[in-house]
């Protein structure tokens, strides 16, 4: 089923969030935002918070780094590993494994989150370290489908208990086309977004469709750049859903259309090409 997202956060989120951050001359503190993904969200995360400085305080948490028995490594970030390392990702915990005190938490207002493309990486099997392995060399997906919706349930479930006062949003994991690195399987993000869509229909957690959003500014059928997919988006921005989310959640002043947002307006009005 597809999902309208501005329908999603006006039933979710209502018209008092906008009165909330909007009125009193009195300075309000600015709204405390999580974006949760994996490194390959981080470049383009990072124009969220260069868009919106100065309206919301947005902190990213794009990458895990993990001190064990003295070493330290980077996990890829997936379903397994978010829920591994959550205090990790909340701000809970240091960089360096120590906890962090309660009282200096951070209280997040939204958390803005998705694990996806490091579930379905190919990997080399029956390895306790995640090393990248071609599909045609034996390489095994990440995380099956089952466990992935087990892992989304689990994930939403210890979020909503750890940070009850803070909204949620889930946003769709973004295509998968064709590339010379063979580890990812082209189109295999749909299946998972369609797990993520029960999921979270099932908690009601709004769906920000990233997925449409960078497809309609991408050339599917060009193989992806540098023999990598999809970390480069054609050198696309693709922040703009988020920034929408948090503009819409807080009442926010919003940002003139960009270039990219027409361009995908022009796509999705553009008619469905006839079946053969």
């Amino acid at each position: 089923m597809r999902i309208c997202l501005s329908y999603i956060l006006i039933a979710i989120f209502g018209f008092t969030a906008c009165s909330a951050w909007g009125q009193g001359k009195e300075a309000q503190p600015l709204p405390n935002v999580l974006v949760i993904g994996d490194k390959i969200y981080h470049q383009h995360a990072r124009g969220v918070a260069k868009a919106l400085r100065g309206k919301a305080d947005v902190t990213l948490r794009t990458e895990l780094r993990v001190v064990e028995d003295g070493e330290s490594h980077e996990p890829v970030v997936n379903s397994r590993t978010a829920l591994a390392h959550l205090d990790r990702l909340l701000g809970r915990v240091d960089r360096n494994g120590e906890p962090v005190a309660e009282d200096k938490w951070p209280v997040w207002d939204l958390i803005h989150v998705n694990v996806g493309l490091g579930d379905l990486v190919y990997r080399a099997p029956d390895m306790d370290a995640f090393r990248l392995l071609p599909i045609h060399a034996g390489g095994v997906v990440a995380t099956g489908p089952k466990q992935y919706e087990r892992n989304l349930v689990e994930l939403v479930k210890r979020l909503k208990q750890k940070v009850p006062g803070a909204r949620l949003v889930w946003a769709h994991t973004t295509p998968i086309r064709a590339s010379r690195s063979n580890v990812f399987k082209p189109g295999s993000e749909i299946e998972y977004n369609r797990i993520a869509e029960r999921v979270m229909n099932r908690h009601r957690v709004p769906i920000n469709d990233m997925h449409a959003y960078a497809k309609s500014i991408m050339d599917m059928d060009r193989p992806a750049p540098h023999g990598w997919d999809p970390f480069h988006f054609d050198k696309k921005p693709i922040h703009m859903p988020i920034v929408r989310v948090i503009e819409q959640a807080f009442g926010l002043k919003p940002m003139p259309e960009t270039e990219e947002e027409k361009a995908v307006k022009k796509a999705q009005k553009r008619p469905a090409p006839a079946q053969g």
